[in-house]
């Protein structure tokens, strides 16, 4: 395995357990803001489908262990992946605005959520103690603001 992919794995990581030990409760309206999808969006930039896709397998795995969702994580982020990378690979080129970033993220993240919504609710695995309409629009939201403020902090793409 090549250094740069352990160091992702490794990065993964620490954005799942940022999401179980500090985003879970920094919660705004009920809702949660999902920085492993915002890893996995940066990553789709940097590898191609099929290794962007184990990213998100490993990482939706790990987060169903960590949260007790067996599947909904996994299921949901690696239907997402797989059908944002093209759109997210192709325009890695490009110097995006904040604002176009912010849609970009708001987008995917709102698809993420029907993917996870849906699939736990298909399941009964997850109850959800908030209505959907919060935790679509509201998560969506909130994980579009955490996306722009890494694009912005970050700075450039490389």
């Amino acid at each position: 395995m090549k250094r740069r992919a352990l160091k992702h794995i490794g990065l993964g990581v620490v954005f799942v357990l940022s999401h179980l030990l500090l985003f879970q409760y920094l919660t705004l309206f009920n809702a949660i803001a999902d920085p492993v999808l915002v890893f996995l969006l940066w990553l789709c930039m940097r590898y191609d489908r099929s290794k962007t896709l184990f990213f998100a397998a490993g990482l939706g795995f790990f987060q169903d262990m960590l949260f007790d969702v067996w599947g909904s994580y996994m299921f949901s982020k690696v239907l997402t992946v797989f059908i944002a990378h093209r759109f997210i690979y192709k325009n890695s080129e490009n110097r995006l605005m904040t604002w176009q970033v912010f849609l970009s993220v708001w987008a995917i993240a709102f698809v993420h959520n029907i993917f996870f919504l849906g699939f736990s609710n298909f399941i009964d695995v997850y109850g959800i103690s908030y209505t959907p309409i919060i935790f679509l629009l509201g998560s969506s939201f909130y994980t579009a603001i955490l996306g722009a403020m890494l694009f912005i902090f970050k700075g450039d793409n490389n």
